[in-house]
């Protein structure tokens, strides 16, 4: 009887060991997820920052300037920008008296690239 009941215990903690490791193991997984959308907000948010502060750059100097691509950002490494101007086209109207400049900052993550596409359409004079 003694011998019974020392195999139904170790039964018994070998499941209580799955259950265990099934249980951390989720954990560890929502833990991990929630690192990585952490870190991608951030990014995303860095990137909104940085195109904000390109686009006023280009209007203080009268939206002036020659297209830009993959610029590397001062003080920000890993990030970079493309500067593109042209012609606006309303999709009912057609070609407009304006201007579009798209100010696109590029970052990679974890083997992909991310952008963050800043638009103004402005008047041409």
């Amino acid at each position: 009887m003694n011998k019974e009941k020392k195999g139904f215990a170790l039964i018994e903690v070998l499941i209580a060991v799955t259950i265990l490791s099934v249980v951390l193991l989720s954990v560890y997984s929502g833990i991990s997820s929630g690192i990585n959308i952490i870190n991608n907000s951030k990014n995303t948010t860095e990137a909104v920052v940085i195109a904000k502060s390109l686009m006023n750059e280009f209007r203080i100097n009268k939206m002036r300037g020659p297209d830009l691509h993959d610029v590397d950002i001062e003080n920000k490494p890993g990030f970079r920008y493309d500067r593109i101007s042209k012609r606006y086209e309303n999709p009912l109207l057609g070609p407009l008296l304006a201007q579009q400049t798209d100010i696109i900052v590029k970052w990679d993550y974890k083997g992909r690239e991310n952008e963050f596409v800043l638009s103004m359409v402005y008047q041409l004079k």
